[in-house]
Order: C-alpha cells, then structure tokens, then sequence
C-alpha cells in the first residue's frame, strides 16, 4: 500500500504521522525535539530515522513511504537542510524526501496551501507568509540570541530578568522573583544565572506560562513583558502583509505554538495585530503540522 509520512519537529518534540493515498491518517508516533543543531545535524537524521520505523512498524507497513515530508526547526540553513534530507533519503524511508522548515509545513497546514499568515511562537518565534501568487516569506526566527521575539524563551528570559532586576531596584517590584525561584527549586537569586548558563532554550521556555499568569494577576513587570511580546508578535504580521502584498482582501492571520496559542495571551495577541497591522482576517487553524507535512508530502508524488 502507498503511504505518505508526515513530521513535525519542534524545539519540544518531534511528532510523526503516516497517513494513506486518499490521507487518511493511520498513526501518530511522538519523540524527543527535532530541532536541528547545526553542529550534528546528523544526530536529528538519526532520531528521525527511527521514530519512522517505529511508527512504519505499528502501522503494519513494510518497505519506502512513496514520499516523505519533515518539517523541522533549525532548517533556515540550506547546509543543514540539505544534510538531513540526504541522510534520510540514503536510510531508504521513502522514494521522495522533502526537508522544510517546521513553520512551512504548519502555514501549509493551517492555510490548507492557500494565502495569508501564520504567527509562531513556542519555543521561539518565527512567521511565514504566502501571497495571493503564491509567493512565501519568513519574518523572524533568527535564534534565541538574536532573535525569538515574542516567543516563550524570551519571554521566559524576559521573565527571570524582570525578577533580578526588580531585588536590584532598577525595576518594579514584582512576584515574579520568589514565584520563579519556587518553579526552578533554586534557594537563592544568585542560582539563576548559573541556571540560565546551563538550561535548554526549552526549559526557559516553559517559563513563559509563569510569566503569562503573573501578568493576568496584575503583576506591573510580568504585564510590560506580555505587551512587549504581543507587539513584538504583530509587527511580524505588519512586515509580511507589507511585503506580499497586494491583497486583494484583508489577508487571513492564524496564532500558532503553545504560546500564541496561551487562553489568555492569544486574544491579548488578536487584539494587538488588529490595532497595528491594517485589515487582516484572523482565523483559526484549518490543520496541524504534521498534517500539513502530510499534505505536502502527497503533493510531491
């Protein structure tokens, strides 16, 4: 039987999902991030190699996929793209193979391929973009360093900054200081940047959720962090309706990412993309990405 994979691999976890010809889903399979990491990039190859043959396995499938699509973070590098694609087409997973960056098969899926714009933020943050002639574009996305604004490290970050600065008296005073030290199990302010030093973009990350709740509690610190995130998140938008314009109508929007997607901070988000970012459509998602990785998948065969 032909069948087609689909794989989502974020900075928290790597989903596969292996669907039939019509793409029907048959199976999901979850493991560790499949972020990319430029200095082995091979070490993802291998991962996603075998969460394949797992998921191939309990789907009762023998032999190639008659495509495969990966859509995985770290891939803005053609080198490392290139890199992991060759390894899984060597592996023999599937007759074609595809390596896109995880924000293109999550446009894909929640655009159904169609126009308009997908804001990003999870672990980090990222939007793509396509125009009415099919035209795409990235915005952002350029690593917790440099980059990442609006999205969980950042916040996260943001987060213990306001915190130290806050015992300085260079900041206002804030919750953040004592509710963080209790979610890390760190007994004094002076083990936080040894922490930071040693922590996974991920587990800073999950630090967001900590500093979105302070913020809905009225917290003055947590509350400039949120906002500076939301504008942060719509000024991605405004830079992609600019540069794939023109619209014939007011491009569709959609927030994706645990973050984006916070019961509180999304609408906050809405609100801020419609006041600064002209007319747009905001949407929900019309699918995933794994299904969106499916979907491309399909269409190279």
């Amino acid at each position: 039987m032909a069948y087609y994979i689909g794989i989502d691999g974020g900075g928290t976890r790597t989903t596969v999902g292996i669907a039939d010809s019509a793409g029907r889903e048959l199976l999901r399979k979850t493991g560790p991030a499949g972020i990319v990491d430029p200095r082995r990039p091979a070490a993802t190859a291998e991962l996603l190699i075998g969460l394949i043959s797992e998921a191939s396995v309990g789907a009762g499938l023998d032999g190639a996929a008659a495509a495969l699509c990966a859509g995985l973070a770290g891939v803005g590098n053609a080198t490392e793209r290139e890199l992991v694609e060759s390894a899984l087409a060597r592996a023999g997973v599937a007759t074609r193979v595809a390596v896109i960056s995880d924000g293109e098969t999550a446009l894909y899926g929640a655009l159904e391929g169609g126009p308009g714009i997908l804001v990003v933020s999870g672990t980090g943050s990222v939007a793509y973009g396509r125009a009415e002639d099919g035209r795409t574009q990235r915005c952002g996305g350029w690593g917790k360093y440099i980059g990442d604004d609006g999205g969980g490290y950042e916040i996260g970050r943001a987060g213990l900054r306001a915190a130290l600065l806050g015992l300085d008296g260079r900041g206002p005073e804030t919750t953040l200081l004592p509710t963080l030290l209790d979610v890390l199990g760190l007994a004094v302010p002076e083990a936080i940047p040894p922490w930071i030093a040693r922590a996974e973009k991920s587990e800073v990350a999950m630090l967001a959720v900590h500093v979105l709740r302070a913020s809905e509690r009225g917290d003055q610190a947590a509350r400039e962090i949120v906002a500076e995130a939301a504008l942060d998140l719509a000024a991605h938008v405004t830079a992609l309706v600019e540069r794939l314009g023109p619209w014939s109508t007011p491009p569709r929007v959609v927030l994706h990412g645990g973050v984006a997607s916070d019961p509180i901070f999304a609408p906050y988000v809405e609100r801020v993309i419609q006041a600064s970012s002209g007319p747009v459509q905001l949407r929900k998602s019309a699918a995933d990405a794994v299904t969106g990785a499916i979907e491309y998948a399909r269409a190279l065969t």
